[in-house]
């Protein structure tokens, strides 16, 4: 039999016609009045989650209960919410025995039952609620109205998660193991970068998108956008979004039941939830992350009291025994302005999520263009060993790079090694040498692909570097390259160039006419001609070291 409810259509739902389902829903009736009150009408269904519930309710409710929320309360008191309950007109209850609940409150819930003749129905502790709350939905309700009562009193129970839970980690665990049992799947969340965030499984598989993503619009009122790919097994994605571009993904991989339109209704306010913890939690790992950036570059910086130092050390958890190097990544705008456009700056941010990929976050932070990174020795690494890993860091950022057109270069420098964290100070300034003179660098060795410098290994460049009076430096200029320089400098030539390539490549006329893209006649005429100049003798070690130094020297004044 139907009738008009409003203007929707309703089902005329017997507690009978519950236990007669072919829905093998392992609903029995219990109680010594086996037959009483079978025939009530069901218009509605309700979980009791609090002692207050007689409030949202409107009348004739299955109500759910595991006692729970009844079991420190007293004979008389149970008693006292049974008869309220029953001004509602209750079509009956479901219960699921929970060990801890005391003994007299089933007995007072049979006697009170029986005497008003109020069926009282079991299931199995390892039942699903919501599978029986979304079928009996479905068949006293019209679909829309059955997806729209079911998100309501999933609304008021995903509420009260966030109402009542004050740790929000723990929040969020309640709701994604609330979403496993509505679901009857597992049901996860992803970083940006596909790490496991949390989930309502022991053992999350690991995700990623695929290139089949496609769009999935369910058939209920929705504010969340959904999309569907297959693995393994189907998966529906939710992309949570936070601020400054942060998201997340909520997955719900269909394992073991398919998703229907109900699902997607009742999980509306669950994303909703997660949203506003993760939003939360976000912003307040931001502020903690940032304090913590400071004070670690403040370390790095040598700006705090010893005392301090040893505070923050603390926090970091490094030791007056550790052996540490600090090593610094920066990006440097190759238009060589100088300046970084908003673009070039977001690139870092991106450099520095891939860096913290490889390395330890808690011994990373930045500050602009640069990420920094404190070492801590690993006895079974080798010195050679960590460098070849900076450079291979260093070229697939680089390579990312280039392939997003980020029109950045990425420079490593490393510090020299320091004992204890109190020498951070004079690693991390030794690491900022290195980057401050690379290109410098570059050209003096004659190798413009050398974008990893270790400052240890600078020698007589970090002597030269320290001086910052160009008249003292020069005066360590041999007087044959000043001839050179001074007559490149009056004819605008190439002779100190080609003099720098040659040596560089061990004094090989090949090797130079090849780096220089010329003939090699005339590199052999161009050195015949610094010869005549400066009267240069390539066969004296003594006076070609001392020509080499005069190279850096002139390499650091034009940077001056």
């Amino acid at each position: 039999m139907n009738y008009k409810h409003g203007s929707e259509v309703l089902i005329v739902y017997t507690v009978k016609d519950l236990l007669e389902s072919s829905e093998n829903l392992q609903i029995r009736l219990i109680g010594k009045n086996l037959g009483g009150g079978v025939d009530r009408e069901i218009k509605g269904i309700r979980i009791i989650e609090e002692l207050d519930i007689k409030k949202y309710m409107v009348g004739g409710e299955l109500l759910l209960t595991s006692l729970k929320v009844f079991e420190k309360m007293s004979e008389e008191m149970f008693l006292f919410h049974l008869e309220e309950l029953n001004k509602k007109k209750i079509s009956g209850f479901i219960i699921k025995r929970n060990e801890s609940i005391p003994s007299y409150l089933l007995d007072t819930l049979f006697k009170f039952c029986e005497e008003n003749h109020i069926p009282v129905l079991e299931i199995s502790q390892n039942q699903n609620y919501f599978r029986i709350i979304k079928y009996i939905l479905g068949q006293i309700y019209s679909k829309e109205a059955a997806n729209r009562l079911y998100f309501v009193s999933m609304h008021d129970i995903f509420s009260g998660i966030l109402l009542n839970e004050s740790n929000l980690n723990v929040a969020i665990e309640k709701v994604l193991i609330l979403l496993n049992k509505m679901l009857d799947n597992p049901v996860a969340i992803y970083s940006s970068d596909y790490d496991c965030y949390a989930s309502s499984e022991e053992e999350p598989v690991s995700f990623n998108i695929e290139n089949g993503l496609k769009r999935y619009i369910p058939e209920v009122i929705t504010k969340q956008q959904y999309f569907i790919q297959k693995r393994e097994y189907v998966e529906y994605i939710n992309k949570m979004q936070l601020f400054d571009g942060r998201y997340f993904y909520l997955v719900i991989t269909e394992k073991n039941n398919q998703l229907n339109d109900i699902d997607f209704a009742g999980m509306e306010d669950a994303i909703l939830t997660l949203q506003f913890a993760l939003m939360r939690l976000s912003a307040e790992e931001e502020l903690d992350k940032k304090y913590q950036k400071d004070l670690e570059y403040q370390l790095l910086a040598g700006t705090l009291s010893s005392e301090e130092e040893d505070e923050v050390a603390n926090i970091l958890g490094l030791n007056d025994t550790d052996d540490l190097r600090v090593i610094t990544f920066r990006l440097l705008p190759k238009n060589k302005s100088g300046r970084f456009t908003s673009e070039q700056l977001r690139q870092t941010e991106i450099v520095e999520k891939e860096l913290l990929r490889n390395l330890p976050k808690k011994y990373t932070t930045s500050n602009t263009n640069q990420v920094i990174y404190i070492y801590k020795k690993d006895e079974q690494i080798s010195k050679f060993q960590f460098r070849l890993r900076i450079e291979e860091l260093q070229k697939n950022v680089q390579n990312n790079l280039d392939k997003r057109n980020a029109n950045a270069e990425f420079v490593v420098g490393i510090g020299k090694d320091v004992k204890g964290y109190h020498a951070l100070k004079n690693s991390f300034s030794d690491s900022k040498i290195a980057l401050d003179y690379i290109h410098v660098i570059q050209k003096i060795i004659g190798d413009e692909n050398r974008f990893v410098v270790d400052c240890s290994k600078l020698g007589f460049f970090r002597v030269f570097a320290d001086i910052k009076d160009k008249d003292k430096l020069l005066s360590y200029v041999p007087e044959s390259l000043q001839k050179l320089y001074e007559f490149d400098k009056q004819k605008n030539g190439e002779l100190v160039d080609t003099l720098e390539c040659f040596l560089n490549n061990k004094q090989s006329l090949k090797q130079t006419s090849n780096k220089l893209f010329v003939h090699y006649r005339t590199v052999s005429y161009r050195l015949e001609k610094i010869k005549e100049i400066s009267s240069m003798d390539f066969d004296n070690p003594e006076e070609i070291l001392a020509v080499r130094n005069g190279l850096i020297i002139y390499r650091l004044i034009e940077t001056m």
